[in-house]
């Protein structure tokens, strides 16, 4: 007896499991981090981490403004346009986010990266799109 197992190409099924860049699983992550990563950004007037944070594609969250880049890698700019970047730390307000600092992704993972794990695999189980 012969038996032939005819499986999708892995892109397909990766695809059809929504686990492709543009799929409903990176999405779900993308949003996940999204939610979660304010508490890691500095908050003077929240404007950078509310009204300038957006999830931009599946794959990107962009935080526009023009000091969000210097917010991020926490250096001092000095200077006019362009602006450069000294290696004096810059001092972030802890009051609203006391776990505010540069690198906020890699804070956030750093963190939170096994619930964010937890988090994907519970919504892979549950079947949702």
């Amino acid at each position: 007896m012969r038996v032939k197992v005819i499986m999708p190409k892995a892109p397909a099924l990766i695809r059809k499991k929504g686990l492709d860049p543009n799929g409903h699983v990176q999405l779900f992550h993308t949003m996940n981090v999204n939610r979660r990563i304010g508490k890691y950004m500095p908050h003077l007037t929240g404007t950078l981490e509310t009204k300038l944070k957006h999830v931009r594609t599946a794959t990107e969250i962009e935080v526009l403004g023009p000091y969000a880049k210097y917010q991020y890698h926490g250096k001092v700019m000095v200077g006019k346009a362009p602006k450069v970047q000294t290696n004096k730390p810059l001092q972030y307000t802890t009051t609203f986010n006391p776990k505010a600092g540069p690198y906020w992704d890699r804070a956030l993972v750093a963190a939170e990266g096994s619930q964010m794990l937890e988090d994907i695999q519970k919504y892979i189980n549950s079947g949702r799109k």
